[in-house]
């Protein structure tokens, strides 16, 4: 592929070609109104630095709505891509922050403190309670992947899961949807998937049926399994 040195201008008609070329990104959405120059330096400078290694674009988020509305972006936003999947975001747009970013992009440096994001997926962090009226929604026409805990007050193996799972709904904001269905109350969602005991966990991609593990996994299986999952 072409070695680009300066920093990409794409929009909702390129943005899969610049996912795809097969190197990290590091997307800068804004309002259309122009970076400082301060920070529009910097983004030379690190795509120069790093050309071969980084795509370093940018968004209108005003004249782009597909792919603002796609990724849930508020403006201004810096979301890192790898292989194709979100793996950061944060709103905090300077200098030092974008370089901050792009060496964890880059395994270069540690993960930088995470701003949340306004709309963002950081406002998601919390796995997302569904029924059986919302799930055709919420999961199947997601545009990310979904893991469901189908859950019950009364089980305490749900209890014991329960707080691995809101933590993963954080640690993988932006590139898994996590939700919470209770099968009590929404006994029609656990019959169609022929859920015969609780906890157990669904995994979703493109609105069909992928995996599931049933009881009180480990941390280190779920772990594996969502990477799994995102690989496709």
């Amino acid at each position: 592929m072409p070695r680009f040195d300066a920093p990409l201008n794409t929009n909702d008609q390129s943005f899969d070609r610049v996912l795809n070329a097969g190197l990290p990104v590091a997307l800068v959405i804004s309002n259309g109104a122009g970076l400082n120059e301060s920070l529009e330096e910097t983004l030379r400078q690190v795509a120069k630095d790093d050309a071969g290694r980084l795509l370093v674009a940018r968004l209108n988020a005003s004249e782009n709505p597909e792919t603002v509305k796609r990724l849930n972006a508020g403006v201004p936003l810096l979301i890192l891509f790898r292989d194709g999947h979100e793996v950061s975001r944060t709103s905090t747009l300077s200098s030092q922050a974008f370089r901050e970013q792009v060496a964890y992009l880059l395994g270069r440096g540690p993960r930088p403190a995470q701003a949340q994001s306004n709309g963002g997926p950081q406002a998601h962090a919390k796995p997302v309670v569904v029924t059986d009226e919302t799930f055709q929604n919420e999961v199947l026409g997601s545009d990310l992947p979904v893991l469901v805990d189908l859950w019950a007050a009364w089980c305490g193996p749900c209890r014991m899961i329960a707080p691995i799972v809101e933590k993963l709904a954080g640690e993988y904001s932006g590139r898994l949807k996590v939700a919470k269905l209770d099968v009590d109350e929404n006994p029609g969602t656990a019959i169609s998937y022929q859920v015969q005991g609780i906890p157990t966990l669904l995994f979703f991609r493109g609105g069909k049926l992928v995996d599931r593990i049933v009881g009180a996994a480990p941390e280190p299986m779920l772990r594996a399994k969502i990477e799994s999952v995102l690989r496709g």
